[in-house]
This record gives structure tokens, C-alpha cells and sequence, in this order.
């Protein structure tokens, strides 16, 4: 054979094992790739940097570093330590290996650099955590003239969204425009995350409108940022648009929504959007599943919870402390603690929130010296330091329980200043229990602290007519004149086939609203006569007719009267409302749900109230 042919064909064999190597490395058929590699070696086919190179980028993670390191001192041996595209592979290998320090070391001794070897040595930093070390390489490259991609830019935002650094990220915004690059979806994106992490919502939405082809991370970041200002139904009518259009969707997108959902009590939204998630296989294994326990938990559907709990093979922290807040907040102790005690018996640990859990479940039941218990435990058991919020928790329990002494003494020696809320907690427990003397306290303190809070206000208020101290209780109407605060409107709402309804004191707006206030005026003879009976003091003191024709209209007793002529005997009442319920109201409840079969369900601003039979699950301990 002439030697020109012998030449050929060994060329063509050395493209030919070099696809094969290539095409076993992409499949992550390690074993295969190394065997035709050692078999080149052995018939003395020398390997060349594209080998190398597939080689190198199938090693992805700290299992496979030695056969990294091999790789790197064979790559010595053969002389191709100054190859760019090797040493940056190289680099890039130690970094996916988590050997941040060798990658380093590797980055600093290439002759030439590249895009590509900064951006990955850049990812392991921001991936470990090190966002400064990530910034600090940017401005290298900044200082040395190395030219920027789109990649560089989008890591650097997110290393400024990991730190908050907002004027850094600014700066980095204002290079981009000047690039022309704020239009690709690669760079806009991480603007758009960073103003959001930084709360600045306008400058994340102007940011979005510029980017030409939003994808789903981009869309993920605007949802998120609605949903953090509070503007929830925006970002349902986000997502319905891009469900109507067929976008792309990612896990994010539908936990976003779920939250979104739980906070506007939207049941038939969130479980439309969790069918979904589940047909798309985009149920978040991180933050998804927690999302769901929380969302039906508060649409007062703990059975859903339950089962979206039990679903988990291994729940984590985050799980545990959504399904113990879940019950915590229905009023259900027993349950709470229960799922406590499961959660002390896995490997899941629990953690500030977990506790509030805890304590709020103890301090609604009564359970005051439970809630002691386990605020004494939390430091020295589970290595949890108990913080403010922990201890308001247990003035609330004594508060609740009528041990007021007890809360304020505990609120005058705890290891922190008592804050708005301990002394909010303490005026609470000396409202219901009728406690002139502490009261006044409580609210001196509170409103130095929180000059506007109206609720410390009207508490006073009433505790001051309740003991016939009218000048007194003249001169907090006039502060709050002052201050020009107003007690914030009522406002219940119920969702019938899909439609909520909603309705304020008064309110005549409904289509329906003559039915209503006919079954209304009927429910109210059937409970004129219990009513009463249990007048109260507060009732004599503030004009009983005027204040009666008002109770009769509250917005739950709208509500409720609503969905007695909408929903089938059959199907509990669901209301929820963005007010503490008044004593009347859910007494007004207990009977309705007496007199008619009917299970009620109210979800106030502090709990969950279930009505059935004449009784109420928190068992008129609220």
C-alpha cells in the first residue's frame, strides 16, 4: 500500500474514534468512552484536543474527580496544557467537581483566556455561594479588556440579585443598553430577577417590556414580582394568558401561582392550576408541594392538605412546618402537635417557623403550658433560638387563657424589647378578659410604639365604654380623629360556582340582594330571642338599637345568608373575611348552623372557624 494511502486511512482513524469517544461521552456512557480511549493509547493513535475536550465534559460532577485528574496529567504529558479550548475544559471540570481552588489554579496559569473559561469559573462561585468571588472576576475581566457575552452579564446579574447589590446591578443594567443586549431574553431575564429581588417592581417591569422573546423564566420572575407587591389578581390574569396562548411553563411559574392563590383564598383557581401542574409534570419537588399544603390549608380544605402531604415520600422541613401551620391555624391542637411528634421521629429538622406553628397551635387551644414547654425546648433540644416573635406567641397564651399577669410579666422580662406586637397581644387578652388597669398599659406602650395601629385604638375604645369611662374613651376617638385613622371596612366574601361574591356592612349592591336580606331577616327572628338573652355590657353601653340594626348586616351575615339560598344543603358554607369576626357574628354562626344542618366555615384574619350543630371547632376559645 502506497505510504500517501497508509497515511488516509490513519487519519480518517483518528476522526473516527474521535466521533465515537464524542458520541459515547454525550450519551454519559463513561465506561464505553474511557475503554476506546485506553484502546487508542495502546495501539499508539495519539489523542487529540477534541478528545480531550468531549472527554472532560462528560465529567460533571465530584464522583468522577479522579478520572479527571488522570485526564489532566495525561493532557500534560501530551503537551497540550497551552490548548485554550482543553485548559478551559480543564477548568471547567474542576468546577463542576467542586474543586473551586484547583479550578482556580488552573484558570490563573492559562497563556490565553477566554470567554468561556471566565463564565465557567464565574458559575462555580455564584452555584457555591461565593457571589463575591464572582463579581471580583467580572471586574477582572472588566479591568484585562476581556470582551463580555451575553452569559457573562447574565451570571454577573444573578451573583447582584444573590447579594442584593441593586446600584452594582444598576451599573451593570446601564452597560447593557449601551450594548444593544437588554433585548435578549438571556440578559433581560436576570435584570428583570434582580430589580424584583431588590424590590424595585417598576424598573423589573419596564425591564420586561424590553425583552423581545420572553421565555418561561422571564415570565416566572414578572409573575413572581406581582405576587410580591400584593398584586395577586395580576398575576392570575398572567398566567390565564399564557395558559389561552399554550406558552411554555416552568415548576416556578405554577408555585408562584399556587401562593398567589392561597393568598386571594381562590380555591377553584389554585386547583385548576394544580391539575395542571400535575398534567405537565411540573409540580416543584422543592417548593411546589409545601405551596400546595399551604394553599389548600388556607381554603379550608385540610383534607386536600392532608393528602397533598401524605403524597410526600420524604417531607422536609419546609412540608412539616406547612401541614403543623395548616392544622395550627384551623384550631386543630391535637393534630398540629401530632404531626410534630411524626416530624421529631424523621429526618427532617424543625426551624423558626416550624415553632410558631407550634406555639400559635398551643395558644389557641388553651394549651398554655404546652406552649411553655416547647418555647423552653427550642434552644436546648433543636437548636433553635427562640426570637420575638416566639415570645409574643406565649404572651398570647397567657393573654388568651386570661393569665394576664403571667403575659406581662413575661412581656417586661423576655430577652428581647417587647415589641408592637407583644403589647398588641397583652391589650387582646385584657379586652376579652376585662382588664381596665393592664389595658391601659398595654395600649400606652403599643401605641408609642405603633402610633397608627387602629386595632390598639379601638380596643381601648371599647374597654374604656364597657367600664362607663365615656371621657376617656371620647379622647381616643379624638387622637384617632387626629390621626385621621378610620377602622378598615369589612369585607366577607363566598365563591359559588366559580364566581365570588362579595359584600361589606350594609351592602345592597348584590343582584341578589333582596333575597339575601329576606333569608337574613329571617335568620335574624330565629336569633333575636338568643341574642337577647346574652347581652352584654358592650351592647347596653353603645346604643342597642342602632348597634343591632348594624350586626344584623355585617358582612358575614350577608355572606352567610348568601350562600344558604345558593349552595345545596349538602355542601358546607365557605366565607372568608379580612377582619377578626365580632363575638356576635360568630355566635349569629353557631345558631345558623344549628337551626338549618348547615356546616359553615369562616376564615377570619386570625383562624379558622368550623360551625356545625350549634358548635364552633375553636370551642368559643378565640
Amino acid at each position: 500500500m502506497p505510504r500517501n494511502c497508509s497515511m488516509k486511512c490513519l487519519k480518517k482513524d483518528v476522526a473516527s474514534w474521535g466521533i465515537l469517544i464524542s458520541g459515547y461521552s454525550q450519551k454519559g456512557r463513561l465506561k464505553e468512552a474511557f475503554r476506546l480511549c485506553t484502546r487508542m493509547i495502546e495501539l499508539g493513535i495519539g489523542l487529540n484536543s477534541t478528545v480531550f475536550t468531549n472527554l472532560l465534559k462528560s465529567l460533571s460532577d465530584a464522583s468522577v474527580l479522579e478520572i479527571g485528574e488522570q485526564l489532566h496529567s495525561l493532557v500534560i504529558r501530551t503537551g497540550l496544557s497551552t490548548n485554550v479550548s482543553v485548559i478551559t475544559a480543564i477548568s471547567n471540570m474542576y468546577v463542576k467537581c467542586r474543586q473551586l481552588q484547583r479550578a482556580k489554579l488552573v484558570f490563573d496559569q492559562m497563556v490565553e483566556t477566554n470567554a468561556v473559561a471566565w463564565t465557567g469559573l464565574m458559575m462555580g462561585y455564584t452555584r457555591a455561594g461565593k457571589q463575591k468571588d464572582a463579581l471580583a472576576l467580572f471586574i477582572r475581566m472588566l479591568k484585562e479588556g476581556v470582551e463580555m457575552d451575553q452569559f457573562v452579564f447574565s451570571i454577573t446579574l444573578k451573583a447582584c440579585s444573590g447579594l442584593e447589590y441593586l446600584n452594582l446591578g444598576r451599573q451593570i443594567h446601564g452597560y447593557i443598553v449601551k450594548l444593544g443586549l437588554e433585548s435578549d431574553v438571556s440578559v433581560g431575564t436576570p435584570v428583570v430577577d434582580l430589580y424584583i429581588k431588590c424590590s424595585c417592581f417598576d424598573s423589573a417591569r419596564r425591564a420586561f417590556k424590553r425583552i423581545s422573546e420572553p421565555n418561561d423564566a422571564s415570565w416566572s420572575a414578572i409573575i413572581t414580582g406581582y405576587c410580591q407587591i400584593g398584586e395577586f389578581e395580576k398575576s392570575l390574569q398572567i398566567f390565564r394568558s399564557l395558559r389561552l396562548k399554550d406558552m411554555a411553563m416552568n415548576s416556578f411559574i405554577y408555585t408562584s401561582i399556587i401562593q398567589a392563590c392561597s393568598a386571594l383564598a381562590d380555591y377553584n383557581m389554585g386547583a385548576q392550576a394544580h391539575a395542571d401542574a400535575i398534567k405537565r409534570g411540573l409540580v416543584s419537588y422543592v417548593h411546589g408541594e409545601s405551596a400546595m399544603i399551604t394553599f389548600y390549608s388556607k381554603c379550608g380544605r385540610l383534607d386536600y392538605a392532608n393528602q397533598a402531604f401524605e403524597s410526600i415520600d420524604e417531607p422536609d422541613t419546609v412540608a412539616w412546618t406547612a401541614i403543623i401551620c395548616g392544622h395550627a391555624y384551623h384550631g386543630n391542637a391535637s393534630e398540629a402537635l401530632k404531626f410534630f411528634r411524626r416530624m421529631q421521629s424523621s429526618t427532617a429538622r424543625p426551624n423558626e417557623v416550624t415553632f410558631i406553628g407550634v406555639l400559635t397551635a398551643c395558644s389557641h387551644s388553651g394549651l398554655v403550658t404546652e406552649a411553655k414547654l416547647y418555647l423552653e425546648s427550642m434552644s436546648c433540644e433543636y437548636g433553635v433560638d427562640p426570637t420575638i416573635d416566639h415570645y409574643d406567641c406565649m404572651v398570647d397564651a397567657y393573654a388568651r387563657a386570661g393569665l394576664l399577669q403571667e403575659a406581662y410579666e413575661l412581656v417586661k422580662n423576655m430577652p428581647f424589647e417587647a415589641d408592637a406586637m407583644s403589647w398588641k397581644c397583652l391589650l387582646g387578652g385584657c379586652w376579652i378578659h376585662r382588664n381596665l388597669e393592664l389595658g391601659e398599659i398595654a395600649a400606652e406602650n403599643l401605641l408609642q410604639l405603633d402610633p397608627d395601629d387602629t386595632a390598639g385604638y379601638i380596643l381601648m375604645f371599647n374597654l374604656y365604654g364597657l367600664h362607663g369611662k365615656w371621657d376617656e374613651a371620647a379622647r381616643v376617638r379624638s387622637v384617632m380623629g387626629a390621626r385621621k385613622l378610620k377602622k378598615e371596612l369589612s369585607c366577607s366574601w363566598i365563591t359559588v360556582k366559580g364566581k365570588v361574591h362579595r359584600f361589606v356592612v350594609g351592602d345592597k349592591h348584590h343582584p341578589r340582594t333582596d333575597d339575601i336580606y329576606r333569608k337574613l331577616k329571617e335568620l335574624n327572628c330565629s336569633v333575636t330571642d338568643v341574642e337577647s338573652i346574652h347581652l352584654t355590657e358592650e351592647d347596653v353601653s353603645f346604643g342597642l338599637p342602632e348597634r343591632k340594626q348594624l350586626l344584623m348586616e355585617h358582612s358575614e351575615r350577608l355572606a352567610i345568608a348568601f350562600g344558604l339560598i345558593s349552595v345545596p344543603n349538602n355542601v358546607p358554607i365557605v366565607i372568608f373575611k379580612n377582619l377578626r369576626a365580632c363575638k356576635h357574628c360568630h355566635d349569629f354562626a353557631k345558631h345558623v348552623s344549628m337551626v338549618t344542618g348547615h356546616r359553615i366555615t369562616i376564615r377570619d384574619s386570625c383562624r379558622f372557624h368550623h360551625f356545625h350543630l350549634g358548635k364552633c371547632s375553636c370551642d368559643d376559645y378565640w
